[in-house]
Protein backbone atom coordinates (compact mmCIF):
# COMPACT_ATOMS: atom_id res chain seq x y z
CA UNK A 1 0.00 0.00 0.00
CA UNK A 2 2.80 2.40 0.86
CA UNK A 3 4.60 1.59 -2.41
CA UNK A 4 1.45 2.43 -4.40
CA UNK A 5 1.13 5.76 -2.64
CA UNK A 6 4.72 6.66 -3.44
CA UNK A 7 4.22 5.90 -7.15
CA UNK A 8 1.06 7.98 -7.22
CA UNK A 9 2.73 10.97 -5.57
CA UNK A 10 5.61 10.85 -8.02
CA UNK A 11 3.22 10.84 -10.96
CA UNK A 12 1.36 13.89 -9.62
CA UNK A 13 4.65 15.75 -9.07
CA UNK A 14 5.84 14.99 -12.62
CA UNK A 15 2.53 16.22 -14.04
CA UNK A 16 2.79 19.48 -12.08
CA UNK A 17 6.32 20.11 -13.30
CA UNK A 18 5.23 19.47 -16.88
CA UNK A 19 2.47 22.09 -16.60
CA UNK A 20 4.92 24.60 -15.13
CA UNK A 21 7.46 24.16 -17.93
CA UNK A 22 4.84 24.47 -20.67
CA UNK A 23 3.41 27.66 -19.19
CA UNK A 24 6.79 29.43 -19.04
CA UNK A 25 8.87 29.22 -22.24
CA UNK A 26 12.65 29.20 -21.93
CA UNK A 27 14.36 32.51 -22.77
CA UNK A 28 16.34 32.65 -26.04
CA UNK A 29 20.06 31.88 -25.92
CA UNK A 30 22.04 35.03 -25.26
CA UNK A 31 25.69 35.91 -25.20
CA UNK A 32 26.97 36.29 -21.69
CA UNK A 33 29.41 39.05 -20.98
CA UNK A 34 32.89 37.71 -20.31
CA UNK A 35 36.00 39.34 -19.01
CA UNK A 36 39.19 38.95 -21.08
CA UNK A 37 40.53 35.44 -20.66
CA UNK A 38 37.21 33.98 -19.50
CA UNK A 39 36.21 30.96 -21.55
CA UNK A 40 33.25 30.89 -23.91
CA UNK A 41 30.14 28.78 -23.42
CA UNK A 42 30.59 25.35 -25.06
CA UNK A 43 29.35 25.63 -28.62
CA UNK A 44 27.28 22.46 -28.62
CA UNK A 45 25.09 23.40 -25.65
CA UNK A 46 22.54 25.17 -27.84
CA UNK A 47 22.61 22.43 -30.44
CA UNK A 48 22.01 19.77 -27.82
CA UNK A 49 19.05 21.69 -26.41
CA UNK A 50 17.57 22.29 -29.87
CA UNK A 51 17.68 26.08 -29.46
CA UNK A 52 19.20 28.66 -31.73
CA UNK A 53 22.33 30.11 -30.24
CA UNK A 54 22.55 33.86 -30.77
CA UNK A 55 25.40 35.54 -32.61
CA UNK A 56 28.24 36.49 -30.31
CA UNK A 57 31.76 35.71 -29.16
CA UNK A 58 31.67 31.93 -28.99
CA UNK A 59 35.39 31.24 -28.90
CA UNK A 60 38.58 32.90 -27.73
CA UNK A 61 38.89 36.01 -25.57
CA UNK A 62 36.77 39.09 -26.18
CA UNK A 63 39.69 41.51 -25.95
CA UNK A 64 43.41 41.05 -26.46
CA UNK A 65 45.58 41.10 -23.32
CA UNK A 66 47.91 44.04 -22.82
CA UNK A 67 51.21 43.59 -24.60
CA UNK A 68 54.28 43.11 -22.39
CA UNK A 69 56.81 45.93 -22.41
CA UNK A 70 59.51 45.38 -25.02
CA UNK A 71 57.79 42.33 -26.53
CA UNK A 72 57.04 41.63 -30.17
CA UNK A 73 53.59 40.18 -30.86
CA UNK A 74 53.41 37.74 -33.76
CA UNK A 75 49.99 36.69 -35.03
CA UNK A 76 48.29 34.57 -37.69
CA UNK A 77 44.87 35.27 -39.15
CA UNK A 78 42.93 33.62 -41.97
CA UNK A 79 40.85 36.56 -43.19
CA UNK A 80 38.52 34.46 -45.36
CA UNK A 81 38.98 35.76 -48.89
CA UNK A 82 40.10 39.36 -48.66
CA UNK A 83 39.42 40.81 -52.13
CA UNK A 84 39.66 44.46 -53.14
CA UNK A 85 37.05 46.18 -55.37
CA UNK A 86 39.37 46.37 -58.37
CA UNK A 87 38.73 43.89 -61.18
CA UNK A 88 41.81 41.85 -62.05
CA UNK A 89 41.79 41.44 -65.86
CA UNK A 90 43.91 38.30 -65.54
CA UNK A 91 41.00 36.46 -63.92
CA UNK A 92 37.78 35.69 -65.71
CA UNK A 93 34.99 33.15 -65.98
CA UNK A 94 34.51 30.94 -62.95
CA UNK A 95 37.29 32.71 -61.07
CA UNK A 96 36.54 36.33 -61.94
CA UNK A 97 37.58 38.15 -58.78
CA UNK A 98 35.08 40.98 -59.24
CA UNK A 99 32.40 38.59 -57.96
CA UNK A 100 34.35 38.02 -54.74
CA UNK A 101 34.81 41.61 -53.56
CA UNK A 102 34.79 41.73 -49.76
CA UNK A 103 31.95 43.92 -48.57
CA UNK A 104 32.87 47.08 -46.62
CA UNK A 105 30.97 45.90 -43.53
CA UNK A 106 33.24 42.85 -43.29
CA UNK A 107 36.37 44.81 -44.12
CA UNK A 108 35.56 47.07 -41.16
CA UNK A 109 35.08 44.02 -38.93
CA UNK A 110 38.44 42.61 -40.03
CA UNK A 111 40.10 45.96 -39.38
CA UNK A 112 38.53 46.11 -35.93
CA UNK A 113 39.91 42.67 -35.07
CA UNK A 114 43.36 43.58 -36.39
CA UNK A 115 43.41 46.79 -34.39
CA UNK A 116 42.44 44.87 -31.26
CA UNK A 117 45.09 42.24 -31.99
CA UNK A 118 47.84 44.89 -32.30
CA UNK A 119 50.39 42.47 -33.72
CA UNK A 120 53.83 43.68 -34.73
CA UNK A 121 54.01 40.97 -37.38
CA UNK A 122 50.70 39.76 -38.78
CA UNK A 123 50.69 36.70 -41.04
CA UNK A 124 47.50 36.44 -43.07
CA UNK A 125 45.94 33.74 -45.23
CA UNK A 126 43.43 34.11 -48.08
CA UNK A 127 44.51 37.52 -49.36
CA UNK A 128 43.87 38.27 -53.03
CA UNK A 129 47.19 39.96 -53.82
CA UNK A 130 49.82 42.36 -52.59
CA UNK A 131 47.93 45.21 -54.26
CA UNK A 132 44.74 44.21 -52.44
CA UNK A 133 46.59 43.97 -49.14
CA UNK A 134 48.20 47.39 -49.55
CA UNK A 135 44.81 48.87 -50.46
CA UNK A 136 43.26 47.32 -47.34
CA UNK A 137 46.15 48.55 -45.19
CA UNK A 138 46.02 52.08 -46.55
CA UNK A 139 42.23 52.26 -46.33
CA UNK A 140 41.55 50.59 -42.99
CA UNK A 141 44.86 50.18 -41.12
CA UNK A 142 46.73 53.40 -41.90
CA UNK A 143 47.35 54.04 -38.20
CA UNK A 144 48.85 50.62 -37.47
CA UNK A 145 52.41 51.30 -38.60
CA UNK A 146 52.57 48.40 -41.05
CA UNK A 147 55.33 49.85 -43.18
CA UNK A 148 56.56 46.51 -44.50
CA UNK A 149 54.52 44.14 -46.68
CA UNK A 150 55.12 40.69 -48.17
CA UNK A 151 52.58 38.95 -50.38
CA UNK A 152 53.47 36.53 -53.15
CA UNK A 153 51.46 34.62 -55.70
CA UNK A 154 51.74 31.07 -54.36
CA UNK A 155 50.29 29.18 -57.28
CA UNK A 156 46.67 28.76 -56.23
CA UNK A 157 44.14 28.86 -59.06
CA UNK A 158 41.67 31.04 -57.10
CA UNK A 159 44.35 33.66 -56.61
CA UNK A 160 44.42 33.93 -52.81
CA UNK A 161 47.79 33.84 -51.11
CA UNK A 162 49.59 34.24 -47.80
CA UNK A 163 50.74 37.70 -46.78
CA UNK A 164 52.59 39.54 -44.03
CA UNK A 165 52.01 43.01 -42.58
CA UNK A 166 54.92 44.06 -40.40
CA UNK A 167 56.31 46.88 -38.31
CA UNK A 168 59.65 45.04 -38.41
CA UNK A 169 61.82 45.41 -41.54
CA UNK A 170 61.66 42.50 -43.98
CA UNK A 171 64.98 41.07 -45.15
CA UNK A 172 63.96 38.33 -47.57
CA UNK A 173 60.89 36.58 -48.98
CA UNK A 174 60.82 32.99 -50.29
CA UNK A 175 58.10 30.80 -51.81
CA UNK A 176 58.13 27.32 -53.35
CA UNK A 177 55.38 27.22 -55.98
CA UNK A 178 57.35 24.83 -58.18
CA UNK A 179 58.54 22.60 -55.32
CA UNK A 180 57.68 18.93 -55.72
CA UNK A 181 56.43 17.29 -52.53
CA UNK A 182 55.71 13.77 -53.77
CA UNK A 183 59.20 12.64 -52.70
CA UNK A 184 57.94 13.08 -49.13
CA UNK A 185 56.08 9.80 -49.65
CA UNK A 186 59.29 8.08 -48.60
CA UNK A 187 59.10 9.86 -45.24
CA UNK A 188 55.72 8.29 -44.45
CA UNK A 189 57.23 5.25 -42.82
CA UNK A 190 55.46 2.87 -40.41
CA UNK A 191 58.07 3.75 -37.80
CA UNK A 192 57.27 7.46 -37.97
CA UNK A 193 53.54 6.75 -37.87
CA UNK A 194 54.10 4.78 -34.68
CA UNK A 195 56.10 7.65 -33.17
CA UNK A 196 53.30 10.07 -34.03
CA UNK A 197 50.69 7.64 -32.69
CA UNK A 198 48.64 7.71 -35.85
CA UNK A 199 48.25 6.33 -39.35
CA UNK A 200 49.13 7.87 -42.68
CA UNK A 201 46.16 8.71 -44.90
CA UNK A 202 45.75 6.94 -48.19
CA UNK A 203 45.69 9.02 -51.40
CA UNK A 204 42.22 10.28 -52.16
CA UNK A 205 40.25 7.90 -54.35
CA UNK A 206 40.05 9.17 -57.91
CA UNK A 207 42.25 12.17 -57.19
CA UNK A 208 45.32 12.98 -59.26
CA UNK A 209 48.65 12.17 -57.59
CA UNK A 210 49.84 14.89 -55.25
CA UNK A 211 52.95 16.56 -56.63
CA UNK A 212 52.96 20.16 -55.40
CA UNK A 213 51.67 22.39 -52.64
CA UNK A 214 48.10 23.55 -53.09
CA UNK A 215 49.40 26.92 -51.85
CA UNK A 216 53.13 27.28 -51.31
CA UNK A 217 54.28 28.39 -47.85
CA UNK A 218 55.46 32.00 -47.62
CA UNK A 219 58.75 32.37 -45.72
CA UNK A 220 59.70 35.84 -44.57
CA UNK A 221 62.98 36.70 -42.84
CA UNK A 222 62.83 39.80 -40.64
CA UNK A 223 65.27 41.74 -38.49
CA UNK A 224 64.57 44.44 -35.93
CA UNK A 225 66.52 47.68 -35.91
CA UNK A 226 68.36 46.29 -32.88
CA UNK A 227 69.56 43.28 -34.88
CA UNK A 228 67.16 40.58 -33.65
CA UNK A 229 66.57 38.21 -36.59
CA UNK A 230 63.62 35.87 -36.88
CA UNK A 231 61.66 34.03 -39.55
CA UNK A 232 57.98 33.33 -40.11
CA UNK A 233 56.68 30.63 -42.43
CA UNK A 234 53.02 31.28 -43.18
CA UNK A 235 51.17 28.15 -44.32
CA UNK A 236 47.72 27.37 -45.65
CA UNK A 237 47.48 23.65 -46.25
CA UNK A 238 44.89 22.16 -48.59
CA UNK A 239 41.37 22.10 -47.18
CA UNK A 240 38.70 19.41 -47.32
CA UNK A 241 39.04 15.65 -47.38
CA UNK A 242 42.66 15.67 -48.53
CA UNK A 243 44.53 14.38 -45.48
CA UNK A 244 47.14 12.70 -47.66
CA UNK A 245 48.12 15.94 -49.40
CA UNK A 246 48.19 17.86 -46.12
CA UNK A 247 50.56 15.26 -44.68
CA UNK A 248 52.97 15.65 -47.59
CA UNK A 249 52.74 19.44 -47.35
CA UNK A 250 53.55 19.30 -43.65
CA UNK A 251 56.47 16.90 -44.15
CA UNK A 252 57.89 19.21 -46.81
CA UNK A 253 57.47 22.20 -44.51
CA UNK A 254 59.35 20.32 -41.81
CA UNK A 255 62.14 19.72 -44.36
CA UNK A 256 62.33 23.49 -44.95
CA UNK A 257 62.58 24.05 -41.20
CA UNK A 258 65.28 21.41 -40.87
CA UNK A 259 67.31 23.10 -43.61
CA UNK A 260 67.22 26.36 -41.68
CA UNK A 261 68.07 24.64 -38.40
CA UNK A 262 71.01 22.90 -40.03
CA UNK A 263 72.29 26.29 -41.16
CA UNK A 264 71.67 27.90 -37.75
CA UNK A 265 70.66 25.66 -34.81
CA UNK A 266 69.64 28.73 -32.78
CA UNK A 267 67.42 30.25 -35.44
CA UNK A 268 64.23 31.98 -34.31
CA UNK A 269 61.61 30.54 -36.64
CA UNK A 270 57.88 29.92 -36.39
CA UNK A 271 55.55 28.03 -38.75
CA UNK A 272 52.09 29.50 -38.39
CA UNK A 273 48.75 29.72 -40.11
CA UNK A 274 45.88 27.54 -41.28
CA UNK A 275 46.83 23.86 -41.08
CA UNK A 276 43.30 22.70 -41.96
CA UNK A 277 43.85 19.87 -39.49
CA UNK A 278 43.15 19.35 -35.81
CA UNK A 279 45.74 18.52 -33.12
CA UNK A 280 45.17 14.78 -33.63
CA UNK A 281 45.64 14.91 -37.40
CA UNK A 282 48.94 13.69 -38.78
CA UNK A 283 49.74 16.87 -40.71
CA UNK A 284 49.69 18.74 -37.41
CA UNK A 285 51.54 16.06 -35.46
CA UNK A 286 54.34 16.05 -38.04
CA UNK A 287 55.37 19.50 -36.81
CA UNK A 288 54.01 19.61 -33.25
CA UNK A 289 55.84 16.40 -32.28
CA UNK A 290 58.75 16.73 -34.70
CA UNK A 291 62.10 15.18 -33.89
CA UNK A 292 63.47 18.68 -34.45
CA UNK A 293 62.23 19.62 -30.98
CA UNK A 294 59.68 22.17 -32.17
CA UNK A 295 57.29 23.75 -29.66
CA UNK A 296 53.65 24.70 -30.07
CA UNK A 297 52.49 28.18 -29.16
CA UNK A 298 49.61 26.50 -27.33
CA UNK A 299 52.15 25.30 -24.75
CA UNK A 300 52.55 28.94 -23.70
CA UNK A 301 48.86 29.68 -23.10
CA UNK A 302 47.93 31.55 -19.94
CA UNK A 303 45.19 29.24 -18.69
CA UNK A 304 46.41 25.66 -18.83
CA UNK A 305 43.14 24.21 -17.51
CA UNK A 306 40.76 26.41 -19.50
CA UNK A 307 38.06 24.73 -21.62
CA UNK A 308 38.99 24.19 -25.25
CA UNK A 309 36.63 26.93 -26.43
CA UNK A 310 39.06 29.55 -25.16
CA UNK A 311 41.63 28.34 -27.72
CA UNK A 312 39.33 27.24 -30.57
CA UNK A 313 40.35 28.91 -33.83
CA UNK A 314 37.54 28.11 -36.26
CA UNK A 315 33.79 28.71 -36.33
CA UNK A 316 33.21 24.96 -36.76
CA UNK A 317 34.32 24.42 -33.12
CA UNK A 318 37.73 23.13 -34.21
CA UNK A 319 41.29 24.26 -33.63
CA UNK A 320 42.94 24.16 -37.05
CA UNK A 321 45.30 27.15 -36.86
CA UNK A 322 48.64 26.77 -35.11
CA UNK A 323 52.01 28.31 -34.25
CA UNK A 324 54.92 25.88 -34.09
CA UNK A 325 58.40 27.21 -33.42
CA UNK A 326 62.03 26.22 -33.20
CA UNK A 327 63.71 25.79 -29.80
CA UNK A 328 65.57 29.08 -30.31
CA UNK A 329 62.39 31.08 -30.67
CA UNK A 330 60.64 29.14 -27.89
CA UNK A 331 63.35 30.36 -25.50
CA UNK A 332 62.29 33.95 -26.21
CA UNK A 333 58.52 33.43 -25.81
CA UNK A 334 56.76 35.28 -23.00
CA UNK A 335 55.12 32.48 -21.05
CA UNK A 336 51.36 32.90 -20.85
CA UNK A 337 51.24 35.24 -23.85
CA UNK A 338 49.55 32.86 -26.32
CA UNK A 339 45.89 33.65 -26.95
CA UNK A 340 43.09 33.37 -29.51
CA UNK A 341 41.09 36.54 -30.11
CA UNK A 342 37.36 35.94 -30.45
CA UNK A 343 35.34 37.73 -33.12
CA UNK A 344 31.64 37.62 -33.89
CA UNK A 345 30.25 34.17 -34.60
CA UNK A 346 26.98 34.09 -36.56
CA UNK A 347 23.88 32.62 -34.96
CA UNK A 348 23.72 28.83 -35.02
CA UNK A 349 20.90 28.79 -37.59
CA UNK A 350 22.91 30.78 -40.17
CA UNK A 351 23.96 28.69 -43.19
CA UNK A 352 27.33 29.77 -44.57
CA UNK A 353 26.54 27.93 -47.81
CA UNK A 354 23.80 30.49 -48.46
CA UNK A 355 25.92 33.51 -47.55
CA UNK A 356 25.38 35.06 -51.00
CA UNK A 357 21.62 35.27 -50.34
CA UNK A 358 21.71 35.67 -46.55
CA UNK A 359 24.95 37.38 -45.49
CA UNK A 360 26.39 36.98 -42.00
CA UNK A 361 25.49 39.59 -39.39
CA UNK A 362 27.22 42.96 -39.27
CA UNK A 363 30.38 42.62 -37.24
CA UNK A 364 31.27 39.21 -38.65
CA UNK A 365 34.92 39.23 -39.73
CA UNK A 366 36.00 35.71 -40.67
CA UNK A 367 35.33 32.04 -40.03
CA UNK A 368 38.76 31.87 -38.37
CA UNK A 369 39.94 33.63 -35.22
CA UNK A 370 43.40 35.20 -34.97
CA UNK A 371 46.00 33.66 -32.68
CA UNK A 372 48.99 35.47 -31.26
CA UNK A 373 52.06 35.07 -29.09
CA UNK A 374 54.77 37.40 -27.79
CA UNK A 375 58.54 37.12 -27.88
CA UNK A 376 61.14 39.15 -26.03
CA UNK A 377 64.07 39.81 -28.36
CA UNK A 378 67.39 38.87 -26.79
CA UNK A 379 70.96 39.78 -27.58
CA UNK A 380 71.45 36.25 -28.80
CA UNK A 381 69.28 37.20 -31.76
CA UNK A 382 72.20 39.16 -33.18
CA UNK A 383 74.00 35.87 -33.72
CA UNK A 384 71.16 34.24 -35.67
CA UNK A 385 72.07 34.26 -39.33
CA UNK A 386 69.96 34.49 -42.47
CA UNK A 387 70.68 32.25 -45.45
CA UNK A 388 73.01 33.95 -47.89
CA UNK A 389 73.39 31.29 -50.56
CA UNK A 390 71.02 28.81 -52.18
CA UNK A 391 73.14 25.94 -50.86
CA UNK A 392 72.07 26.74 -47.32
CA UNK A 393 68.45 26.18 -48.34
CA UNK A 394 69.36 22.97 -50.18
CA UNK A 395 70.19 20.90 -47.11
CA UNK A 396 68.86 17.36 -47.52
CA UNK A 397 65.61 16.51 -45.76
CA UNK A 398 66.40 13.48 -43.60
CA UNK A 399 63.12 12.75 -41.82
CA UNK A 400 63.40 9.00 -41.19
CA UNK A 401 64.07 7.43 -44.61
CA UNK A 402 63.25 10.46 -46.72
CA UNK A 403 65.57 10.85 -49.73
CA UNK A 404 67.94 13.76 -50.01
CA UNK A 405 66.59 16.62 -52.08
CA UNK A 406 67.29 20.24 -52.80
CA UNK A 407 64.66 22.80 -51.96
CA UNK A 408 64.09 25.58 -54.46
CA UNK A 409 64.42 29.08 -53.10
CA UNK A 410 62.53 30.74 -55.92
CA UNK A 411 59.13 30.11 -57.43
CA UNK A 412 60.13 30.55 -61.06
CA UNK A 413 62.54 28.80 -63.45
CA UNK A 414 64.20 32.16 -64.13
CA UNK A 415 64.55 35.38 -62.20
CA UNK A 416 62.40 37.37 -64.65
CA UNK A 417 59.69 34.73 -65.11
CA UNK A 418 60.79 34.00 -68.71
CA UNK A 419 60.09 30.58 -70.23
CA UNK A 420 62.65 27.90 -69.37
CA UNK A 421 65.25 27.03 -71.96
CA UNK A 422 64.90 23.71 -73.81
CA UNK A 423 66.34 20.55 -72.31
CA UNK A 424 69.95 19.99 -73.30
CA UNK A 425 73.09 22.06 -73.33
CA UNK A 426 72.72 23.34 -76.90
CA UNK A 427 70.68 22.97 -80.08
CA UNK A 428 71.76 20.33 -82.56
CA UNK A 429 72.94 21.27 -86.05
CA UNK A 430 69.69 19.95 -87.54
CA UNK A 431 67.64 22.07 -85.09
CA UNK A 432 69.59 25.18 -86.05
CA UNK A 433 69.16 24.44 -89.78
CA UNK A 434 65.39 23.88 -89.41
CA UNK A 435 64.98 27.05 -87.36
CA UNK A 436 66.87 29.04 -90.01
CA UNK A 437 64.62 27.60 -92.74
CA UNK A 438 61.46 28.50 -90.80
CA UNK A 439 62.67 32.06 -90.21
CA UNK A 440 63.59 32.42 -93.88
CA UNK A 441 60.02 31.39 -94.73
CA UNK A 442 58.80 34.18 -92.44
CA UNK A 443 57.74 32.09 -89.46
CA UNK A 444 58.09 33.23 -85.87
CA UNK A 445 57.12 31.20 -82.81
CA UNK A 446 54.89 32.90 -80.22
CA UNK A 447 55.59 31.42 -76.81
CA UNK A 448 52.70 30.27 -74.55
CA UNK A 449 51.38 33.11 -72.43
CA UNK A 450 49.78 32.91 -68.98
CA UNK A 451 46.12 33.94 -68.80
CA UNK A 452 45.02 33.44 -65.20
CA UNK A 453 46.63 35.39 -62.39
CA UNK A 454 48.47 32.39 -60.97
CA UNK A 455 49.63 30.93 -64.30
CA UNK A 456 53.41 31.05 -64.38
CA UNK A 457 56.17 28.90 -65.80
CA UNK A 458 56.88 26.20 -63.25
CA UNK A 459 53.42 26.39 -61.62
CA UNK A 460 51.93 22.97 -62.37
CA UNK A 461 48.56 23.60 -60.79
CA UNK A 462 46.08 22.20 -63.34
CA UNK A 463 43.57 24.92 -62.54
CA UNK A 464 45.70 27.67 -64.12
CA UNK A 465 44.93 28.82 -67.66
CA UNK A 466 47.25 29.55 -70.60
CA UNK A 467 47.23 30.76 -74.19
CA UNK A 468 49.12 27.96 -76.02
CA UNK A 469 52.07 28.70 -78.23
CA UNK A 470 51.57 29.01 -82.01
CA UNK A 471 53.35 30.03 -85.20
CA UNK A 472 52.90 33.41 -86.90
CA UNK A 473 54.15 34.30 -90.38
CA UNK A 474 55.29 37.90 -90.53
CA UNK A 475 55.19 37.90 -94.37
CA UNK A 476 51.72 36.44 -94.98
CA UNK A 477 50.21 37.16 -91.54
CA UNK A 478 49.01 33.55 -91.46
CA UNK A 479 49.03 31.42 -88.34
CA UNK A 480 49.69 27.77 -87.64
CA UNK A 481 48.89 25.82 -84.49
CA UNK A 482 51.53 23.23 -85.36
CA UNK A 483 55.10 23.73 -86.48
CA UNK A 484 55.28 24.18 -90.28
CA UNK A 485 57.24 21.46 -92.05
CA UNK A 486 59.50 21.38 -95.12
CA UNK A 487 57.38 18.70 -96.87
CA UNK A 488 54.64 21.28 -97.59
CA UNK A 489 57.05 24.14 -98.22
CA UNK A 490 56.45 25.52 -94.71
CA UNK A 491 52.83 26.50 -95.48
CA UNK A 492 51.62 25.66 -91.97
CA UNK A 493 48.20 24.24 -91.05
CA UNK A 494 46.34 27.56 -91.33
CA UNK A 495 44.65 27.15 -87.96
CA UNK A 496 44.02 30.35 -85.96
CA UNK A 497 45.71 31.39 -82.76
CA UNK A 498 44.59 28.82 -80.14
CA UNK A 499 42.05 29.72 -77.47
CA UNK A 500 43.09 29.56 -73.84
CA UNK A 501 43.25 26.20 -72.13
CA UNK A 502 43.38 24.96 -68.55
CA UNK A 503 46.11 22.59 -67.51
CA UNK A 504 49.00 24.22 -65.74
CA UNK A 505 52.43 25.29 -66.91
CA UNK A 506 53.39 24.09 -70.42
CA UNK A 507 56.50 22.04 -70.86
CA UNK A 508 59.69 23.74 -71.95
CA UNK A 509 59.87 24.74 -75.66
CA UNK A 510 61.78 22.73 -78.20
CA UNK A 511 65.07 24.09 -79.44
CA UNK A 512 63.47 24.93 -82.80
CA UNK A 513 60.68 26.87 -81.09
CA UNK A 514 63.18 28.61 -78.83
CA UNK A 515 65.41 29.63 -81.73
CA UNK A 516 62.41 31.00 -83.63
CA UNK A 517 61.29 33.34 -80.88
CA UNK A 518 64.06 35.78 -81.60
CA UNK A 519 65.50 35.21 -78.08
Amino acid sequence: MQFTQIIGSAALLSFALLLQSSAKPAPPAQRASRAPGQSAQPANNAAQSGKVRAAGIWYGVESAPKKHAGALRIAAYNVENLFDPMDDPMQSGEYDDIDEVTKPVRLKALAKAIHELDADVLCMEEVESKAALEWFRDTYLSDMGYEFVASEDVGYYRGVEQSVLSRVPIEKVTIWSAERIDDMLAAQTPELATQLKGNWAMPEKGAKPTTHFQRSPLMVDLKTKDGYAFTVISVHYKAGAFDHQRELEALQTEAFVKARLDADPKINLVVLGDFNGTPNDMNVKVLRTSALGLRSGYDFRAQKEAPKELYTTHASNRSIDFMIMTPGMAEDVVDGSYFVLGTLHAASDWDYKKAAEIPPPDGYASDHYPLAIEILPTNEGEHHVLPTTPSQEATPATRQEAPSKSTNTTSEPSADGAPPKPIGDAASASDVALADALKTAGWHYEMPQPKSKTAKWGNFNKGTTWFPGYWLNATTNKTSATQPVASDNFKGDGLPKPAWVKGGSPSEPSWVEFLCTGS
